[in-house]
């Protein structure tokens, strides 16, 4: 079995006021970030939820493993189910987790976040929360945190193979085109204007402005889309340069959308996790034996070394801030929405 992990990076800023309660001054704090964080990873971190009654609950966290600089952590969510049992309404209240891996190496500082249901696929909720208990912790030594996703751009044809090299089934692929007089450019294949020709035909029956066409796959059989075939990379072609929405649903990614910004995943299998926490090794041709998952991290930071850091998004302050707180195919590409 496979889990899906999306990829960050991790950054230390200096806070831009003092702290009375510092134990040491900001530059030594600053060039010694790294073992403090390495400190801190040593229990639970005070990671919180809010819910919807506006009560804030801790959200239950631990270590897995610890070794070489690399911190296996569980981070658990509270979900509540409501169901009746005979006449009697009932409430279930369960934690599920999934895995963050900390790579704290030094001069590395990267963050795999698992795209799990715990959060319902969402990695920058983790991601979120995590930074914000680390911010707490880091407060006293005059610093701040920054968990940026890493990411690069990206054209949809890079975005499709990479996914689809990584055995990520395409279960859908919609098409909405606008009804427009001209069809398309004349320097396409005659099969790609037939195929435009015919959705503008059936948008003018419905009297409709524009259309949306779904193409949906089977148990045993899966949409593809082949930039091998001639109409169809011009079809998808016209839709990225004429703005018109193409999108695609994978099984594992979810929807990606052309446009959208191309955030990097990776796969990790379960026995390479599994082998670093039991204290497994798989001794190599040479002779020193390594460690599979460092060997994982250690291709991710290669392969990501030219990618550009997520924009920040400016969050609401909590209580606890001062004010003026500041390729290879098993990398792949996530999308979000700009």
């Amino acid at each position: 079995p496979m889990a899906v992990f999306q990829l960050y990076k991790l950054l230390f800023n200096r806070s831009r006021e003092g702290n009375m309660f510092a134990t040491m001054d900001k530059e030594t704090a600053y060039n010694k970030a790294q073992e403090l964080l390495e400190d801190m990873l040593t229990g639970a971190l005070p990671i919180t939820k809010e819910k919807r009654d506006k009560s804030v609950v801790k959200l239950e966290n631990y270590i897995e493993k610890k070794r070489d600089g690399i911190t296996i952590m569980v981070v658990c969510n509270e979900k509540n189910h409501r169901y009746k049992e005979k006449m009697t309404e009932q409430e279930l209240v369960y934690q599920p987790g999934c895995r963050v891996i900390i790579d704290n190496r030094q001069g590395v500082a990267q963050i795999a976040i698992e795209k799990s249901q715990s959060f319902d696929g969402k990695t920058d909720t983790v991601r979120d929360k995590v930074e914000e208990a680390l911010n707490k912790l880091f407060d006293k030594h005059q610093l701040t945190v920054e968990i940026r996703a890493k990411r690069r751009p990206g054209t949809f044809w890079e975005a499709v193979e990479e996914q689809t090299r990584m055995d990520d089934r395409i279960e859908s692929v919609t098409y909405e085109f606008p009804d427009t007089d001209e069809i398309g450019p004349v320097d396409v294949p005659p099969s790609a204007v037939e195929i435009l020709s015919l959705f503008k035909q059936m948008n003018d029956m419905m009297n409709a402005p524009r259309g949306t066409y779904t193409w949906f796959s089977s148990k045993e059989k899966a949409v593809k889309l082949d930039r091998t075939r001639e109409d169809l990379c011009a079809l998808v072609g016209m839709c990225c340069q004429n703005g018109y929405n193409i999108k695609v649903q994978f099984k594992h990614l979810g929807y990606y959308r052309f446009g959208d910004k191309i955030l990097a995943i990776s796969n990790l299998n379960d026995e390479t996790l599994n082998n670093f926490i039991n204290g497994q090794t798989t001794i190599g041709k040479d002779v020193s034996a390594s460690w599979e998952l460092i060997q994982w991290l250690d291709h991710i930071k290669k392969a990501t070394e030219d990618y550009a850091d997520d924009e920040p998004v400016k969050k609401r302050r909590k209580r606890y801030y001062k004010q003026s707180l500041s390729g290879e195919s098993d990398i792949s590409y996530a999308a979000e929405s700009l």
